[in-house]
């Protein structure tokens, strides 16, 4: 057997990783640190508001706070390496 045989799995997840890695910084790129309200009164040319609103995750503003895309990108990671111990690819 060749080295890339062998090493055919962890060649995937390594690629499967590369694709997961490029996706949620293109995301944030995308959206950056405003929430979808933020956009939109920029957008139109209202005021901003200066009340805080509820839409929490664990604590976190669930709309363009950097840690919501941490924590999405590793329940990701760990997804594919579970889906790479799982299915011994």
């Amino acid at each position: 057997m060749s080295i890339v045989e062998e090493r055919k799995g962890l060649i995937i997840f390594g690629a499967i990783l590369i694709v997961v890695l490029i996706a949620a910084l293109a995301a944030y790129q995308m959206t950056g640190n405003m929430s979808i309200e933020e956009r939109y009164t920029t957008a139109v040319g209202l005021p901003p508001s200066t009340e805080e609103e509820g839409g929490t995750f664990f604590g976190f503003s669930a709309e363009g706070d950097p840690v919501l895309y941490v924590i999405v990108l590793g329940i990701l990671i760990v997804g594919c390496y579970a889906a790479y111990r799982y299915f011994r690819i």
